[in-house]
């Protein structure tokens, strides 16, 4: 006997299938995060400024965050990138959670204090603030919105192609019933919001678009500009210099893709690694860049170095991941930020030609029990059918929510993250011994 726990139909996955939720009260669980961002309109890795859930921001996983180490399997690679990195994203967020709107009792840092004393500590902290600003001079507010100079308009070049005839998707993977374990079916790889890197290079090289087309597709509603300012500017990896605006944005886009992908798809790179870069403050947040790319991944930059996606006269957030899965994820469904231009769109030859469509990962019981008892401190039931109760959603089959043992609920991608899955979107099944 087996209970099994599966996606509804969405983009690119299969139909007829059952959607297992729990209906006893549960509780939102507070995940262990820390929201941080750079202003009202942008959002990094590493800023010190915390600031609570309800502004417009979404947080991101330090690379020293333990919790979100996770190691994959060397075969996990990214289309025939063959040396993709680790992480189960290319942008990787921690949650804002609601719990972090809570405020509490205002507290006093002086209290206690003489007068002198008062006025030699904020003197103190004064000091290092302004340390902080010089160690990190682009992460303000003014930097992420302001221009040196007025950005012009880019010439709308699109090749005006239909998606065409999609080849038949690929039959769902064997899903062997092996006793005293879960069997988890993932689609697509990282978190699903916004640009599909696998999906970009399927639409150029199938479907003959431009990277206009591509950019426009997985950003609605975004206008591309170039900022006019690669000569004067200067970009920093990890808030470190690194070069001038060529070197930063290829040397990143040759380890996000590298040279195998369509040219037209690494040009859609390279403008969302350089809008990324200006929306952090002219700072990679947590891109990394590799270094010796090759020519054609050069020229591809060069040839839309400067140009960057603006909503509504500000940076957009152009996030990316690996692949999405048939679709890609609605921001607020996988975070709870909300962008109008980061809303789900078809990644259309997914079920036919992307890797990671389809991925099975099997977890003894006694796996699956140590990990959740551990990471989210709850005593599990005898039954393993009842530990994992996702919540999907209607309009993208990603899992929003996973109810624990109905006893706590948490979000659905740290959930998929720190069970070392490839993606939120995943169905599970779990066989009895």
């Amino acid at each position: 006997m087996k209970v099994q726990t599966m996606l509804k139909r969405a983009a690119a996955l299969t139909s007829g299938a059952l959607v297992i939720s729990a209906s006893s009260s549960v509780t939102i669980a507070e995940e262990d995060t820390t929201l941080t961002t750079t202003s009202s309109v942008t959002e990094t890795a590493t800023a010190d400024v915390t600031t609570a859930a309800g502004t417009e921001a979404v947080s991101e996983v330090s690379d020293e965050k333990e919790d979100r180490d996770i190691t994959m399997p060397e075969d996990w690679e990214k289309a025939d990138v063959s040396d993709y990195g680790s992480s189960l994203s290319l942008v990787s967020y921690e949650l804002a959670t609601p719990e972090m709107a809570k405020v509490g009792e205002p507290v006093d840092p002086y209290a206690g204090l003489s007068e002198e004393e008062r006025k030699a500590l904020e003197e103190s902290i004064a000091k290092k603030k302004n340390a902080l600003r010089k160690a990190t001079p682009t992460l303000s507010k003014h930097a992420a919105t302001s221009h040196t100079k007025e950005p012009t308009v880019v010439e709308r070049v699109t090749s005006g192609a239909a998606v065409g005839d999609i080849p038949a998707e690929r039959t769902a993977p064997d899903v062997e019933e092996q006793p005293g374990k879960f069997a988890f079916v993932t689609y697509g790889w990282g978190h699903g919001v916004g640009m599909s890197q696998n999906g970009a290079n399927f639409y150029a090289a199938y479907a003959g678009w431009t990277y206009q087309d591509i950019l426009y597709h997985y950003y609605p509603g975004t206008e591309l500009m170039n900022t006019e300012e690669t000569e004067e500017e200067e970009l920093t990896i990890a808030h470190q210099p690194a070069g001038d605006t060529l070197k930063v944005v290829s040397e990143i886009v040759n380890r996000e893709v590298g040279g195998s992908f369509s040219y037209e798809a690494i040009k859609a790179q390279a403008v969302a690694v350089y809008t990324y870069l200006k929306y952090n403050g002219d700072d990679s947040s947590d891109l990394r860049g590799k270094p010796d790319p090759p020519q054609i991944v050069i020229d591809a930059c060069n040839d839309v170095l400067g140009e960057a996606l603006f909503y509504d006269g500000s940076y957009a957030l152009t996030v990316f991941s690996a692949s999405s899965g048939g679709c890609s994820a609605n921001c607020y469904e996988v975070f709870y930020a909300d962008y109008p231009y980061l809303r789900s769109v078809p990644s259309d030859f997914d079920a036919a030609f992307d890797p990671h469509w389809g991925t099975v990962t099997y977890m003894s019981a006694e796996d699956v029990k140590k990990k959740l008892e551990s990471l989210y401190h709850v005593t599990l039931s005898d039954d393993p059918g009842n530990w994992i109760q996702p919540v999907y959603s209607e309009e993208t089959g990603y899992v929003t929510e996973v109810c624990i043992d109905g006893q706590t609920t948490v979000k659905g991608y740290p959930f998929s993250q720190r069970m070392g899955l490839k993606s939120s979107k995943f169905n599970l099944t779990y066989t009895y011994d």
